[in-house]
């Protein structure tokens, strides 16, 4: 994702977007009171990309490679270290996935259940504009029920419209976006597995391509397919006042350059007057971000951008602040999107630091005990290992009685026997 604080200044430069006073709200619009108290949930939600596919697995590569002219990678080709050659800054310590493979699911969700994390928060732009993102999010959906695992979608808003010329005019645009807000209602944000904040159903707004945006008038029409299903819109940080009379709240993403920098920004969003959103008090989703270097995908053809971790301090500090300011719900930025180099998923450069820090500071910010040793996050990875190499086995009997001592193994993790767990691996490993 483009760093939406700089975007939103470019826009308003441009004029792109609407300054209309947030003061004269659209009429169809009625305003909320949102009441909180001391005892509501605090919420620990990873931005989770679907869209990694292998040759092996699905027969072509997504993500990992990249065609741009100053930042070229095929994992096809293997490096000297012996990894393929891909479009990350780091690389995981799983190797290359595939997103739909059970086994790496099962690896990346005992991961988050360890580390204290309650949900998911998918990009989705659509059924229609790149299908292999939606059908893997549809892959996904039953493992993230399998467990307890919410999901939070994030509406890129360009699927009205993308490619360029797909639609005859602007009204055909907006009516195709109205068509994805209505199916994702029907079929994603109507089912249990949806995340719930104060009640609401919230869906994070991602603006996509500023020469396309929805201005506020479009907004206003295609909201009430969403608030009047109990959704609620929460816009990235930029544009939450922008959008005030169809804003339910803000959330935070990346916030850009420094750590000074970072800081301020980060600040300034947290304290933010939101008065004249639509939610009373409206929604505050925080983040906790490692870092952000988009130099693989040379800035999607645009030139790099780089954010530096601080050895871990960035992640640090966005997550004190967001326990300090008692945000309705941290978004961990991000999960996985090795593309901008985000992620917190265990990789060769970070190890598991960020995620030894996520299960500390989301123990924190809930107000509980973290029980689960460090020594415990590498488990699953022990576990995805000896899973493959079972699945290599020619003798049936023994990949039988290997799986189900792998199984075991998940079952302890799930139930948070940490000691059970690590001696069934230990069984399991002697075995292979």
């Amino acid at each position: 994702m483009n760093n939406t604080f700089r975007t939103l200044i470019l826009a308003i430069a441009l004029g792109w977007v609407s300054t209309t006073p947030a003061a004269d709200k659209p009429a169809g619009i009625a305003p909320v009171t949102f009441s909180r108290t001391s005892g509501d949930n605090k919420y620990v939600y990873a931005h989770f990309v679907t869209w990694f596919k292998t040759r092996e697995r699905s027969g072509r590569w997504e993500m990992w490679n990249s065609d741009y002219a100053d930042a070229r990678h095929n994992p096809d080709e293997i490096l000297e270290n012996g990894h393929r050659d891909v479009a990350t800054t780091a690389y995981p310590l799983s190797d290359v996935y595939d997103t739909c493979d059970p086994d790496i699911m099962e690896y990346q969700f005992l991961l988050m259940k360890l580390a204290g994390v309650d949900g998911v928060i998918v990009d989705w732009d659509g059924r229609r504009i790149h299908s292999y993102r939606h059908e893997g999010l549809m892959t996904v959906l039953p493992y993230l029920q399998k467990y307890n695992l919410k999901l939070i979608l994030c509406f890129e808003e360009w699927c009205g419209y993308w490619p360029k010329g797909t639609f005859a005019d602007r009204d055909a645009e907006i009516k195709a976006a109205a068509d994805e807000i209505r199916w994702m209602t029907e079929n994603i944000l109507d089912k249990p597995f949806y995340g719930t904040v104060g009640g609401r159903k919230p869906v994070l707004i991602f603006r996509k391509e500023p020469d396309q945006w929805f201005n506020l008038a479009e907004w206003t029409q295609l909201a009430p397919l969403l608030t009047d299903e109990g959704g609620a819109l929460i816009f990235a940080e930029g544009f939450a006042m922008q959008f005030a009379p169809v804003c339910d709240g803000g959330y935070f993403w990346v916030g850009g350059g420094t750590l000074a920098n970072c800081e301020k920004n980060y600040k300034g969003f947290l304290t933010m007057n939101q008065d004249k959103a639509r939610t009373q008090p409206a929604f505050v989703f925080g983040s906790a971000n490692p870092s952000f270097n988009d130099t693989p995908v040379w800035g999607w053809g645009g030139g790099p951008r780089i954010s530096p971790d601080y050895h871990g301090a960035r992640f640090n500090r966005t997550w004190e602040l967001s326990i300090e300011h008692k945000v309705d719900l941290v978004q961990l930025v991000t999960w996985n999107d090795w593309n901008e180099g985000t992620e917190i998923e265990p990789s060769d450069t970070f190890g598991y630091r960020y995620l030894e820090s996520t299960k500390k500071y989301a123990a924190q910010y809930k107000g509980v005990s973290d029980h689960v040793p460090n020594e415990t996050l590498r488990i699953p990875l022990r576990l995805l290992k000896a899973r493959q190499k079972t699945a290599m086995l020619a003798e049936s009997d023994r990949k039988t009685n290997l799986s189900k001592q792998l199984d075991q193994v998940h079952e302890a993790l799930l139930a948070g026997d940490c000691q059970k767990a690590a001696q069934a691996m230990q069984a399991a490993e002697s075995l292979l």
